[in-house]
């Protein structure tokens, strides 16, 4: 503390962090030299980085409360300027000196620039001459934190500084000396300091005696009692292996223990006041997750039965919490899930310290049967209450995105009892819909576990085992034991539950295309089961249920890949929609318009589809699903979207944010992955088409050199690799090895796939151009030609990429003297109106050879 004083009187400028062991006071010190900064007219920020979108988002707030205009913070916010060099250009130029605290920091690579450390001046944090950024954090290691930051790590309070703290908080409790020997006995932890102080305060206003499982050992009242009390309060420690000194973890162990002592006398004391409902809570919190827990789920009704619509009763319950939190052994929140202010209100909650949560759980464990089962059954009851809020609506995807984490610790730490997991079982499925819905598809895939594991007492031909059989399948295999499963379970579902059951109708759906993707069934065939599931939802669910929703798209896909049309499809699937609020409405653009905007996408309406991919990323940053499968799928179609349209600029700020994500934190995370080296891939070909293929061939040998670690020289991957390569070799004028890199290419494809498949025909009439572009018109004939013939042969004459060939074979022929001007000015014509037939008037291949035909027209007169 001392040391933080003297560096922020004498104006430090470089970062702060100070770190320790949860529960050690950080954020008390912090809050500490917020006081004095705002004494002496500094600007305070408090920001917290409990979350990514919760530090980001606070930034945003920074630089707005620093004078920024919302065209800057637009700019900045979607990634056309640099976010963190707004934040700081205004923090480095601010009128007023400034403290930024940033709170409960315990991930550092969430405040790093991409591939920096957090400290090193390039992130979120830097030094600065205008103010001093001060952070708390668990991680006290300075190799986390760079060479611009100052690490204070932060221990256990002497047991002279304890007993301080001790008397600060009840000074009537007894002499010093024994307020010396309790905070010898605590170690010294400050959370387990200020709940002992925040028990002897309550206790000398008043208290009862303590009593442990009718024993009575004397008035608690004093220190020295207290002290007598935590040697009596129970046997059970946390861990059952002594005291460790030797490492933190160790250190916190042992911690653990105190808390949990500490905690028992608290609520003894709360059952003396006739408080019995507070050790209730407690217990109840002990079943959930250390996360944020809505105060909504704790609705005293549905957890211990209708007396408590008594408002007497509920008056009570208000007690209680209130006595919890006057102990410190609870904090309410405000929590705002989306990470944006805007975006809904904040939701409140309750939190706990982890540790406390941890004795508490531990206790109940020791528990008698009875207890354990009741308290069990009132987190069944809440569970059920909380997950009535349809998970596949987005505007109810805030309120999931904190209620989850509770589902899976709940159903995870349930007994083995039918009557408190069967309910929690229905529960995990909802949840999982939230996070398939959300394409949270690695949570998905936990709970799809953790539904297989809690649900083995039931039948396998159990309803409810089905619908978790269902959602293994889809998560948990692949291939053949994919379909073989789903047939099983539907052959089952069908006898139980009839053909138009809601759980029947989402197996006969996801089964439908399982058996499409392995061949198992004809196209017309899929399109039928398609469309009866379709009529079904209709009837059973209504139109604008998500499943109804679901099913339309998809069948609207189907057509739009077989080449029908789909404009109208699409447009029927919005009409059947009926939004009676925009929060209604935004479920489509994360699971439907993102359909319509491939669509226009394959219509060439580019400019509409943009503005529906721009729509569907900023509702789920809207709702903070920027981490989401769907966010960064939908960031990757637009930016091919954009490439289409040629702004490779754009483009390429799409795929510099959206690699960004690749923060190598873990292994999800690493850009060596199978995504992140797409994304890498992608935009290295941007980089290209922006003029930059010296840095595109770097980038596309790293990448290439990481596939290679995996996959053979023949895969797919790494020929799509090496055809990237080949056009930056040429746009850098390295025409012969180009050259001979996509020829090889060709002839790989060739030898694989044959010489009519899509991607044989795609390299080889790019080795085509290559050579016109090289003046090499007798090779790039004969490339075109074969092309030609592949195309006639696999798409026929009524494909635009047929006629794309033939404008090409046309031009090479007329550059060799082939045909003349007249017979060339034919064949544009005719190629033209082909082209006009199939495509719209302002497609690039219409305007090609529109063009062409006036150049001629032109050199003719």
């Amino acid at each position: 503390m001392d040391s933080l004083e003297a560096k922020f009187a004498n104006g430090e400028s470089r970062v702060q962090v100070i770190g320790g062991l949860g529960g050690c006071g950080k954020t008390t010190i912090a809050l500490h030299l917020a006081r004095q900064a705002r004494d002496r007219g500094y600007e305070v920020f408090w920001l917290s980085a409990s979350s990514s979108d919760r530090l980001v988002t606070g930034m945003r707030e920074v630089a707005r409360e620093l004078g920024a205009d919302e065209d800057e913070l637009e700019a900045a916010w979607n990634g056309r300027i640099s976010a963190t060099d707004l934040v700081w250009r205004h923090l480095d130029t601010a009128e007023q000196p400034w403290l930024m605290i940033i709170d409960n920091a315990d991930e550092p690579a969430w405040l790093a620039a991409q591939g920096g450390t957090p400290g090193d001046g390039t992130g979120w944090l830097r030094s600065s001459h205008a103010g001093m950024c001060l952070v708390t954090s668990r991680i006290s290691n300075p190799n986390y934190w760079g060479h611009e930051a100052d690490t204070h790590r932060i221990g256990v309070l002497s047991p002279s500084d304890g007993k301080d703290v001790l008397l600060d908080l009840a000074g009537e409790a007894g002499d010093p000396a024994d307020a010396l020997i309790l905070s010898e006995r605590l170690d010294g932890l400050p959370l387990a300091l200020k709940i002992a102080g925040s028990y002897l305060a309550r206790s000398v206003r008043g208290a009862g005696l303590l009593r442990r499982h009718g024993r009575h050992f004397g008035r608690v009242r004093g220190f020295a009692e207290y002290t007598q009390a935590l040697e009596h309060a129970g046997t059970d420690f946390l861990d059952q292996n002594g005291r460790w000194e030797s490492s933190d973890s160790d250190t916190e162990s042992s911690h653990r223990r105190l808390i949990g002592r500490t905690w028992e006398i608290s609520l003894d004391l709360l059952d003396e006041q006739e408080l019995p409902e507070a050790r209730a809570l407690m217990r109840v919190l002990s079943c959930c997750a250390s996360a944020p827990l809505p105060v909504d789920l704790l609705d005293p009704e549905t957890l211990w039965g209708s007396a408590f619509r008594d408002e007497l009763e509920l008056e009570r319950a208000d007690r209680a919490l209130e006595a919890l939190i006057d102990l410190s052994l609870i904090d309410v929140v405000e929590v705002n899930p989306t990470g944006n202010s805007s975006a809904c209100d904040p939701i409140p909650c309750l939190v706990s310290h982890r540790l406390v949560l941890e004795a508490n759980a531990l206790r109940l464990s020791s528990s008698d049967e009875r207890e354990r089962e009741e308290v069990w059954k009132s987190i069944a009851r809440a569970m059920e209450k909380g997950s009535e809020p349809a998970p596949e609506q987005p505007r109810n995807w805030p309120w999931w995105r904190l209620f989850s984490p509770h589902v899976a610790a709940s159903l995870s730490g349930a007994p083995d009892s039918p009557e408190i997991v069967r309910p929690l079982l229905r529960v995990g499925l909802s949840s999982y819909a939230y996070h398939a819905f959300s394409n949270g598809f690695d949570d998905a895939e936990k709970m799809a576990k953790l539904l297989i594991r809690r649900s083995d007492f039931l039948s396998e031909g159990d309803p409810l085992r089905l619908s978790i059989r269902h959602r293994a399948m889809l998560s948990l295999l692949d291939g053949e034991d994919q379909v073989v499963e789903g047939e099983r379970i539907l052959s089952a579902q069908l006898e139980t539950l009839g053909e138009e059951h809601p759980e029947t109708l989402i197996t006969r759906h996801d089964l439908t295309m399982m058996q499409s993707r392995h061949g198992r069934i004809s196209e017309s065939a899929e399109e039928a089961e398609l469309r009866s599931i379709l009529d079904a939802r209709r009837r059973v669910l209504g139109h604008d249920s998500p499943y109804t929703i679901l099913t339309h798209s998809v069948l609207a896909s189907l057509m739009r890949e077989r080449g029908q049309e789909v404009e109208g499809e699409y447009r029927a699937l919005i009409e059947h929609v009926h939004s009676l609020s925009p929060e209604d409405h935004k479920f489509l653009p994360l699971h439907d318009r993102h359909q319509m905007a491939h669509a226009l996408d394959a219509l060439n309406r580019l400019a509409e589809a943009e503005a529906e991919y721009q729509s569907v990323l900023e509702d789920l940053e809207g709702h903070g699903g920027e981490a989401t499968r769907l966010y960064r799928d939908m960031a990757n179609c637009l930016a091919k979207n954009l490439a289409r349209q040629r702004k490779y600029a754009d483009a390429l700020r799409v795929m510099e944010k959206l690699l960004g994500w690749f923060d190598e934190s873990d292994d999800e995370h690493s850009s060596a992955t199978k995504w992140g080296l797409y994304v890498r891939h992608r935009r290295a070909d941007m980089m290209r088409r922006c003029g930059r293929p010296a840095e595109a061939a770097t980038e596309i040998r790293s990448v290439l050199s990481e596939r290679l670690g995996s996959a053979d020289a023949s895969d797919s991957i790494v020929l799509q690799e090496r055809h990237c390569l080949a056009h930056a070799l040429d746009d850098q004028g390295e025409f012969s090895e180009a050259r001979s890199e996509l020829q090889d290419v060709v002839l790989a494809y060739s030898d694989i796939l044959g010489p009519n498949d899509s991607q044989t025909r795609e390299a080889r009439f790019c080795l085509a151009r290559m050579f016109v572009r090289q003046g090499l018109f007798v090779e790039a004939l004969q490339h075109f030609e074969q092309v030609l013939a592949a195309e006639s042969a696999e798409l026929g004459e009524d494909h635009t990429d047929y006629w794309r060939t033939l404008f090409r074979v046309k031009q090479c022929q007329r550059h060799l003297g082939i045909i003349d001007e007249p017979e060339t000015l034919r064949a544009f014509e005719e190629i033209a109106a082909k082209q006009m037939a199939l495509l719209d008037d302002s497609h690039d291949r219409v305007s090609a050879v529109r063009k062409a035909i006036s150049e001629l027209r032109a050199s003719t007169g």
